[in-house]
């Protein structure tokens, strides 16, 4: 039998709860595999861990994503339902002109 030198009597109680547990060969072989799935195996606490911080990168990145999406929909419905935002767009953006007029790109 292992001793342990401990002085006090909380930790005396304690060590020999937990060489009695280990006694036990099936809360030992619990015990090991409780080990070896939070340590030693390929997806480990670690892992989870990394791959949980991850997952909230992700998703704060869908949410912003989703919000540009949204935005941009609502761009869309205006530019449909307004016809000078449609004309605005075209001159700003595709350098459109009527007939009649000319364009002059300023470039800074």
């Amino acid at each position: 039998m292992i001793k342990f030198f401990v002085n006090s009597p909380f930790l005396r109680k304690l060590s020999n709860v937990g060489l009695g547990i280990l006694r036990n060969r099936y809360s030992a072989t619990a015990l090991i595999g409780l080990f070896w799935v939070m340590f030693i195996s390929d997806i480990d606490l670690f892992f989870i861990a990394k791959e949980q911080s991850k997952l909230q990168e992700m998703r704060k990145e869908v949410e912003v994503t989703n919000l540009k999406n949204n935005e941009l929909r609502l761009q869309l419905e205006e530019i449909e339902k307004n016809p000078a935002v449609l004309e605005r767009v075209a001159r700003e953006r595709y350098f459109m002109k009527r007939p009649e007029e000319e364009v002059f790109r300023i470039v800074e």
